[in-house]
């Protein structure tokens, strides 16, 4: 008894360690590939476009004059995208009126969120319907610190840990979907009436995204993202038109967002988040591949310590061979009910803690024989 008490005392502080060590970032390397498994195995890749950032930079505020976009550059911008044949346009931080970037679009579909200092309440969407989009937060779990960081985080996107993303925000009362979504919507034709957002969930016609607690969905960023200036954008489309060729976002959504010096800030305390707009569209890559996901709750180091204790009781009385048969059998059945979990719900168990936790109860189990 003594010994089993001892046993489950190290498997408990082990799993805590293990916790704490994923909430740092320690183990990205392993839980990022696991990531893509688990997509690849449990989910359908998204019928949707990829996507093109389109930055409102310095360079483009000097020569407009203005600091900030204005209705003009929207409609400029989705004029663009209407010629080059884009799929879908959207526009992130908007101050005014969209009106002019609705005539422009010519039918295309469009969607857009309001500036990151304004209110809900100015918020629009041309999808029909009531405005839904606000300005999404984002932050980043780095391997300093076991909190979440809003703002630009200068990290390589391969090597990046997850990011969280707010799929719904609830600033208003109620559940509404983001910029993200829109655009998720946006690129498969949906109108503002399929597009739902629900506490646990962003669903349409055909599919959903679940989300967790609070709104948020995680991510392992991508490095494949197409992004250039407007200046550039409607260079390519001035070109285009006049003497022709192939497209460069042809079939593909575009995304306009500020990414002058002045927005490219940390926020402050009590502002609306502000984020680097690179950072918010690596997301769409995980989006088309069924990678964003949410990760299990506080139930999760629990049950796996009952999971070790257990497995180290019944391997203190086995044999050898048996001992590292119930070790094998323990690993499938997690990765099993990871995949199940997966699939029904983008619920993601880590992988590190699991395996070292199993593991080390399997030898444990025999030392305390």
């Amino acid at each position: 008894m003594k010994r089993a008490l001892i046993l489950a005392v190290v498997l408990a502080l082990l799993v805590l360690w293990l916790q704490r060590e994923f909430g740092r970032g320690s183990f990205d390397a392993v839980e990022r590939p696991f990531v893509a498994w688990l997509a690849a195995n449990a989910t359908s890749p998204a019928r949707i476009p990829p996507l093109t950032l389109v930055l409102y930079d310095d360079e483009t505020s000097e020569l407009s004059g203005k600091s900030h976009m204005s209705v003009l550059d929207a409609a400029l911008f989705t004029r663009a995208a209407l010629r080059l044949g884009a799929a879908a346009a959207g526009v992130e931080g908007l101050r005014g009126n969209p009106v002019r970037m609705m005539e422009a679009a010519g039918g295309m579909p469009v969607f857009g969120g309001y500036a990151p200092d304004a209110s809900p309440q100015e918020g629009w969407t041309p999808l029909p319907g009531r405005a839904v989009a606000r300005w999404p937060e984002m932050g980043g779990l780095t391997g300093n610190s076991d909190a979440f960081s809003r703002g630009f985080i200068a990290v390589p996107a391969d090597k990046a840990g997850p990011r969280k993303l707010q799929m719904v925000a609830r600033n208003t009362g109620h559940p509404i979907p983001s910029f993200l979504a829109l655009g998720w919507a946006a690129a498969q034709g949906w109108r503002a009436g399929d597009l739902k957002a629900m506490d646990d969930r962003v669903s349409g016609p055909s599919e959903e995204i679940p989300v967790g607690s609070d709104g948020e969905v995680f991510f392992f960023p991508s490095s494949a993202v197409q992004k250039m200036t407007l200046n550039e954008l409607l260079v390519i489309a001035e070109e285009f038109e006049r003497s022709g060729g192939k497209s460069p976002v042809h079939g593909r959504i575009l995304a306009l967002a500020s990414a002058t010096a002045d927005v490219m800030r940390f926020s402050r305390e009590g502002a609306a988040p502000v984020i680097s707009p690179e950072l918010w569209a690596q997301a769409w890559e995980p989006l088309r591949s069924g990678r964003l996901f949410v990760v299990a709750g506080g139930w999760f180091a629990p049950t796996l310590w009952l999971a070790a204790c257990a497995l180290a009781l019944g391997v203190a009385r086995a044999s050898r061979r048996t001992a590292l048969l119930a070790w094998m059998i323990a690993i499938m059945v997690f990765l099993l009910a990871a995949l199940g979990a997966y699939a029904g719900s983008r619920l993601f168990f880590p992988l590190a803690p699991a395996w070292i936790a199993l593991s080390a109860a399997a030898v444990l189990g025999r030392i305390f024989r």
